[in-house]
């Protein structure tokens, strides 16, 4: 979903700045106050427009960006280049230099200057350890598809060790039946279990079917697993509270559903 930024200091006219939230890389337009200590800041929640007023003397239009960024525009996932495979053909696709290049960027654009507070530099620091957590675990998940050795000693081993000794394995038959423990534990959980079993079947029974289970593996049993062993930053609400502090007085407007 694109998010929209848009910075508004007025003089005789107005200045608008839009941010992407998938856009790591935009950059902010120049302005000018209303006054010296009155400026106005235009942000965009999921469905609302707002307009909040600040004195730009207690910050700067920079910093209120960066931080509007550190709350809402870097919510969800850290990096979005792919770790898993889901087809045979995606294999060759999995790249550690593209995750490395997307990680060095964003740690980049995490580390911009923000609001400074104790609340909001807490904030920075988890969003920076989600980073290198993620960037840790999908270089480790690349790696694993040409050299299952690096699953066995990894910080993320000692949560998922069932999986990182059977896909490190050279024994197909080990590998088969660990896919097979996977498919039950899904099955239970799937809402259409016969077409489930359909589709393993299939590949079982296909000649790629140790690629196949080696897929199912990663992605479903070893990154499930590490995954799951990372602590994410929970966002309660309190984030939209204390940034709406920084302002004197906001005006929303909100799409009806």
């Amino acid at each position: 979903m694109i998010k929209k930024i848009v910075s508004i200091i007025i003089s005789s006219f107005l200045i608008m700045s839009c941010s992407d939230k998938n856009k790591a890389n935009s950059k902010l337009n120049s302005y000018k106050a209303i006054s010296d200590t009155t400026a106005v800041f235009i942000w965009t929640t999921e469905l609302c427009e707002n307009t909040g007023t600040y004195n730009p003397k207690k910050y700067s239009n920079e910093q209120l960006k960066n931080t509007y960024d550190l709350w809402f525009t870097f919510s969800g996932i850290a990096l979005e280049t792919n770790s898993n495979a889901h087809f045979i053909e995606d294999i060759n696709e999995l790249s550690v230099s593209k995750l490395t290049s997307e990680y060095v960027a964003k740690k980049e654009y995490y580390n911009r200057e923000i609001i400074s507070s104790p609340f909001w530099n807490k904030i920075k620091q988890l969003r920076l350890q989600d980073l290198e957590d993620e960037y840790e675990l999908k270089k480790i998940t690349i790696e694993a598809y040409t050299k299952p050795s690096v699953l066995l000693n990894n910080r993320f081993s000692k949560y998922c060790n069932e999986y990182a000794q059977v896909l490190s394995s050279n024994d197909s038959i080990v590998l088969l039946n660990a896919w097979k423990n996977l498919v039950e534990k899904q099955k239970s959980k799937n809402g259409a279990p016969e077409k489930f079993m359909e589709k393993y079947y299939k590949k079982y029974n296909s000649k790629e079917r140790l690629m196949y289970a080696k897929i199912e593996l990663m992605t479903y049993g070893w990154w499930n697993c590490g995954n799951s062993t990372i602590n994410r930053l929970n966002d309660d609400g309190t984030m939209e509270k204390e940034f709406n502090k920084i302002f004197s007085s906001i005006k929303t407007e909100c799409d009806e559903l």
